[in-house]
């Protein structure tokens, strides 16, 4: 299976993202890729305020969807990509949609870990989604046979996540990101995409915005945790072949993920969590 790491910066214009994503979608499929990957937010700026932001979703949530949908039938390609669910007052979801080859929506994810960190408070812009019995708050999504566990930008740090995916039963894992740039940023990125790939020994198809807002370096990451296509700073398009073969050999010489002695569990304890439902009993 072919798969393409879009590297787009999100304007502030919903209708010019739109018509770019268009252009690389078309490109990824002349290529005879199966599915591209988008940024986080890819729809509209996330360095916008809040309230800006809500707006933007209430008015074009529903038209960003359905464009995507029109671009994935008419290009007969997978799409992934950042976009923001309607608000509820000031606070919007910041979310990953995924359409088929056909045109259908099969999978939604609303980010977990707000990206309140580096002096950014994602938390004043975004709600925080609630856990949900038997992980229900994580999204899985099946192309061409592989099923691929899905990861927004911040997401990335917590490892847990990843694996909570592998055990959910995803075979490879998309990550959708907005990597804010910063000293070592760039390189906090690479060595995390390296990380989640070697340690659940999968393929990791990572989109990135570029620089310099963002860190770039969109890349496939294969499951020995080596970059096999990447995208330097610039907006571009990184392709490369994913194939269960190749992952099934990996875990034959590395058998990691079926050796471990530790589950992963929820937290629904974190202080952000309790702040956020007004929980009396964790004050």
């Amino acid at each position: 299976m072919l798969v393409t790491a879009a590297q787009l910066a999100g304007s502030d214009n919903v209708k010019r993202n739109v018509e770019s994503m268009a252009e690389m979608s078309a490109q990824a499929a002349q290529a005879g890729s199966d599915m591209i990957v988008f940024p986080e937010a890819v729809m509209f700026d996330f360095t916008q305020p809040g309230d800006v932001i809500a707006e933007t979703a209430r008015e074009y949530a529903d038209y960003f969807e359905h464009s995507l949908k029109e671009i994935a039938q008419r290009n007969q390609i997978a799409i992934v990509a950042g976009m923001y669910g309607k608000a509820e007052g000031n606070l919007s979801t910041n979310t990953v949609i995924v359409i088929d080859a056909s045109g259908a929506q099969i999978a939604r994810y609303d980010k977990l870990h707000n990206y309140d960190a580096f002096n950014f408070c994602e938390s004043s812009k975004h709600r925080l989604v609630e856990l949900q019995p038997e992980f229900a708050e994580l999204s899985l999504f099946t192309i061409k046979g592989i099923r691929f566990g899905v990861i927004n930008c911040y997401d990335l740090r917590f490892p847990e996540m990843a694996r909570a995916l592998i055990d959910k039963g995803a075979d490879m894992l998309v990550v959708s990101s907005g990597w804010v740039a910063g000293p070592l940023k760039e390189s906090q990125w690479t060595t995390l995409l390296k990380a989640r790939a070697l340690e659940n020994t999968c393929f990791v198809v990572a989109s990135c915005q570029p620089a310099p807002g963002s860190a770039g370096l969109s890349m496939v990451v294969d499951p020995l945790g080596i970059p096999i296509a990447a995208v330097p700073e610039c907006a571009g398009l990184a392709t490369a072949l994913v194939s269960m073969t190749r992952q099934n050999q990996v875990r034959e010489i590395l058998p990691c993920v079926s050796q471990r002695r530790y589950a992963v569990v929820q937290n629904h304890h974190s202080p952000l969590a309790v702040a956020q439902r007004g929980d009396a009993r964790h004050e």
